[in-house]
């Protein structure tokens, strides 16, 4: 397999085969190298894997660039584009936008010719146009942990010759960080252990998420630890916002945190069905007004219909707005209708009906994150039975001072109500709600809002080999496929990132 790495630079890359040699990292472009994809998978090559000149010492006229081409703030959109003139001084440049992406192009004078003005900061000259530049640049980095230079060199030319065939393809963090010098991991998904009950707690929980998500990973969190809703929280003779307030917290470092090019951080936030504040953690995500107002009508829990309508947000109609919906519904009864559709006129009786207009308050909440309700096997047993269901929580407000220290040392690790009671300790029941009506909210959401998911929590763990190493399952990754504990390897990197990604990896110049 010690097969010579073909060296022949490939024609036509000249310029940009120099640049590459100011960057230690990265592998020029050679006469074997054909792998470039095409359409969303070359931008996607490009954009979140490929080594760039992030600080674009070697940008100029003529470079082939990244760029966002429609600058919308909660949708961009990205693509490729060439360098046409760059204003130092100004720090902006022209870029002629490929021909591919200049329908995406927001304002009729840009889309014109194709040329629009960015900020040189926003734009991304990658360096590595070939598949095989980044798998020879991955090669090269996994094959540091060998000792001896020989072994190395076996190692990186074995790595480039499967990754080259797709043989073996490296996830896409290996494919970002493996040999890039960068302290990014090399795990795309964690789970964090269950949150610490505590302003403290939840702030090292905060920051390693953080942390983890500067470096490229999704993470996966279980907030079913934090006391629901205005419980006591005696050390400042104060009321708990409750859990969902806290995980809205957390899940606002999605948007806070950038992890290069177009991949948005990611994040999976679950609460198990037993937690008092379950309904307001299942309905939190719902966008939709008319859902909204279906809830209110048709649910018959209290609590339910109240967190419904909190969520709902109302604008009554100024007299102006009210004499042209009545306007255009007096045309209904003129022949032709005065030019309007049917259907303008049906909106124009709904909107009088209303009195106004309905919208969501907070419609950002817990947008950073998909969340998932982990569902017991009581709670399944209880929706088939059509039983009352208890929702519970340790009860912190009456316990002793031994005790609540013993709570704050412990709880965290077990984070299951049922296992906290089975040991003996007090446990509130905040309230009985009915499992079908819980089930069906559940059901609604899912269907007219995509979340929550729901994860079978107890399944997961009767299924996992965890158990076998005195581990449970306590949520899953971002997407949902990767049930984890939260002691195992991958999450042991949550707890000393930092010395784990990329520990000492030094770049050698053999395979150059």
């Amino acid at each position: 397999m010690a097969t010579e790495i073909n060296s022949t630079l490939k024609h036509g890359y000249e310029q940009l085969n120099k640049d590459i040699e100011q960057f230690d990292a990265v592998f020029p472009i050679t006469e074997d190298m054909n792998i470039t994809y095409n359409g969303v998978a070359r931008l996607v090559m490009l954009d979140r894997y490929s080594f760039k000149d992030t600080k674009k010492t070697t940008l100029k006229e003529g470079d082939f660039v990244l760029l966002t081409v429609k600058e919308d703030p909660k949708y961009p959109a990205r693509g490729t584009g060439t360098i046409v003139s760059l204003d130092w001084e100004k720090g902006e440049a022209l870029v002629q936008v490929s021909e591919e992406y200049r329908a995406t192009i927001d304002t009729f004078s840009e889309a014109e010719d194709g040329i629009v003005k960015r900020a040189i900061i926003t734009l991304d000259k990658p360096l590595e146009l070939y598949y095989e530049q980044i798998a020879m640049r991955n090669a090269h980095g996994l094959a540091q942990v060998e000792i001896s230079p020989e072994k190395r060199y076996e190692a990186f030319v074995k790595f480039y010759e499967e990754q080259k065939v797709k043989n073996f393809i490296p996830a896409g963090r290996v494919l970002y960080g493996a040999g890039s010098g960068t302290d990014v991991t090399y795990f795309n998904c964690y789970v964090m252990p269950m949150v610490p009950d505590s302003r403290g707690g939840i702030s090292d929980h905060r920051k390693k998420v953080m942390e983890i998500m500067s470096r490229g990973g999704g993470v996966g969190t279980n907030g079913s630890t934090l006391r629901p809703r205005h419980a006591l929280a005696r050390g400042v003779n104060g009321r708990s916002s409750g859990s969902v307030s806290w995980l809205d917290d957390i899940a606002k470092l999605t948007h806070l945190v950038e992890q290069g090019g177009s991949r948005r951080g990611a994040q999976m936030i679950m609460l198990t069905d037993w937690h008092p504040d379950i309904a307001e953690f299942i309905i939190s995500k719902m966008q939709n007004p008319r859902i909204l107002r279906y809830i209110i009508e048709n649910f018959e829990d209290e609590q339910i219909r109240t967190l419904a309508h909190n969520k709902l947000k109302f604008t009554p109609f100024s007299p102006k707005e009210t004499n042209m919906y009545t306007g255009i519904v007096n045309y209904k009864n003129i022949v032709g209708n005065g030019g309007f559709d049917e259907s303008v006129i049906r909106d124009a009786e709904m909107k009088l009906r209303d009195g106004g207009t309905y919208t969501v308050n907070d419609p950002d909440f817990l947008t950073g994150a998909n969340i998932s309700v982990c569902i017991t096997d009581d709670f399944m047993d209880a929706v088939k039975s059509n039983s009352e269901y208890e929702l519970r929580f340790p009860d912190v407000e009456n316990y002793s001072k031994e005790e609540m220290a013993h709570y704050d040392a412990e709880w965290v690790n077990v984070g299951d109500v049922r296992e906290w009671e089975a040991a003996g300790h007090g446990v509130r029941v905040y309230r009985t709600i009915k499992a079908r009506e819980l089930w069906k909210l559940i059901n609604v959401c899912a269907t007219y809002a995509a979340e929550p998911g729901i994860f079978f929590i107890d399944n997961a763990n009767k299924m996992t080999n965890a158990q076998a190493y005195g581990q449970k399952v306590v949520a899953t990754n971002p997407c949902g496929e990767q049930p984890l504990a939260p002691y195992s390897v991958c999450n042991l990197a949550a707890v000393n990132l930092a010395e784990m990604v990329n520990k000492d990896l030094q770049m050698v110049d053999f395979a150059k």
